[in-house]
């Protein structure tokens, strides 16, 4: 059995959740997140379950975004049973379902005040890393989120991640980012913090093809660069978890839905004016380092 990446989807349905066997670092997790956007990008939101086995601790994270505005809730728990699916939560907090169902999977959540309920459907196969226990998936949602007890349409992009190894959230900062073009274009990158000791991963794929690894991603504060693109982003709207280890450190994460502005970028260096626009999703993790200001 290959570990490194999911199966390949099956006919009509979503690709299985694959289990991997926990390592001996106390830190070691493994976690799925599924985030989608409307194409016009008046609604979307995330949900993620993420396990570290070893701490006897899981997370169920679910937000929602209308407009400018985004709420949603995070959750942890113990970790008992079973790990396999359906992963579902019934707190008082957060009510929960991930579930593989109706040729894709379902994702149902709510809260105070908030809810959503998709089904995400893949459109492309998952992408495994290169150089990491980790893959990625484009797909499309289609269903509604509720902010204020009214409802809001969902229909359009989503990306799906499935990770796994050792996860020291505490230690190494990164920027990620998944986004769809209007030309159905998908992006996904992700650039660690590492001083260049780790090289950018991620993947291009363009309309029809198979996803096409990135070898070359270069982030800013407010774009990312990949194999010739500049990938301009404005924030609509955007929340921040804050994360505690056990010893203590703090790291925040603050993830956006995102409208993109995309430049290409001819050899010369020049800009040749083709522009593009679409919409997705971003994350910056910034551990909290001692002394510095929170």
């Amino acid at each position: 059995m290959d570990l490194d990446r999911d199966a390949a989807p099956p006919a009509g349905g979503a690709t299985p959740a694959r289990l991997h066997q926990p390592g001996t670092d106390r830190l070691w997790g493994e976690s799925w997140y599924f985030d989608f956007a409307a194409a016009d990008g008046t609604a979307g939101g995330f949900v993620r379950v993420g396990d570290y086995p070893l701490l006897g601790r899981r997370w169920y994270w679910a937000y929602v975004v209308v407009g400018d505005r985004a709420t949603g809730y995070a959750l942890e728990v113990p970790l008992t049973g079973g790990r396999d699916l359906p992963w579902t939560a019934d707190d008082p907090a957060l009510r929960f379902l991930v579930e593989p169902g109706n040729g894709g999977w379902r994702l149902t959540a709510g809260g105070d005040g908030f809810g959503l309920d998709l089904t995400w459907r893949e459109q492309a196969p998952p992408y495994g890393y290169a150089r990491g226990s980790r893959m990625e998936q484009s797909g499309w949602a289609v269903g509604e989120v509720a902010l204020g007890g009214a409802a809001f349409p969902v229909e359009g992009p989503g990306q799906r991640d499935h990770s796994w190894g050792v996860r020291d959230w505490w230690r190494i900062g990164w920027t990620w980012c998944a986004v769809r073009l209007s030309d159905g274009t998908r992006f996904q990158a992700t650039y660690l913090d590492a001083r260049g000791r780790i090289p950018p991963d991620g993947y291009l794929l363009a309309p029809g093809d198979s996803p096409q690894p990135v070898d070359d991603v270069a982030a800013g504060a407010d774009s990312l660069r990949m194999n010739g693109t500049v990938l301009e982003f404005s924030d609509i709207a955007h929340v921040t978890i804050e994360l505690r280890a056990p010893d203590g450190r703090l790291s925040r994460l603050r993830r956006a839905m995102t409208r993109v502005r995309a430049v290409t970028e001819p050899a010369g260096g020049e800009r040749d004016g083709a522009v593009r626009h679409g919409i997705g999703w971003r994350e910056r993790n910034v551990p909290q380092r001692q002394g510095r200001r929170a």
